[in-house]
């Protein structure tokens, strides 16, 4: 499974190569897809275990990629407000306007990035919850609160 996943983010990776110019830090890795609970539905608790597990590790391995893309945006708000700053203090209307485009397309990369990722965590919560539901001091899952 983590080898498709790979496989997958090194395809689109390269295909994207020329939309990637477009893009100062590069494309947001690719999301992983999150088994749902359809997925762990009819499983014994130790098979579900499995796939909430497995999800798991997708998820930190998607979270460990992001951040090289957002330290490179990090770095690039910083970069873009200093441009700004000269550009203002020479009053260079045309530079200021390519840094206004640059800003709200690393914004426009950034948002996408972290609503992405939410989602993929979003994913994750609700098939683990799933999972949860399936019975009584299940592994990994919290203690049922007394009545």
């Amino acid at each position: 499974m983590l080898k498709r996943v790979f496989v997958a983010a090194a395809v689109a990776a390269l295909t994207a190569g020329p939309a990637m110019a477009d893009h100062v830090c590069g494309i947001a890795p690719v999301a992983p897809v999150i088994a749902g609970a359809s997925d762990i539905a009819g499983k014994t608790p130790d098979d579900a275990h499995k796939v909430s597990s497995e999800a798991f590790k997708l998820v930190k391995i998607y979270q460990t990629a992001l951040q090289p893309f957002y330290n490179c945006v990090e770095q690039q708000v910083i970069a873009n407000n200093k441009a700004m700053a000269d550009a203002k203090e020479k009053r260079d209307q045309a530079k200021i306007a390519s840094v206004e485009v640059a800003a709200a397309d690393l914004d426009k990369d950034y948002k996408s990035a972290v609503n992405t990722e939410k989602q993929v965590v979003a994913d994750y919560m609700s098939l683990h919850d799933n999972y949860c539901k399936m019975g009584e001091n299940l592994a990994g899952c919290a203690p049922a609160k007394p009545h």
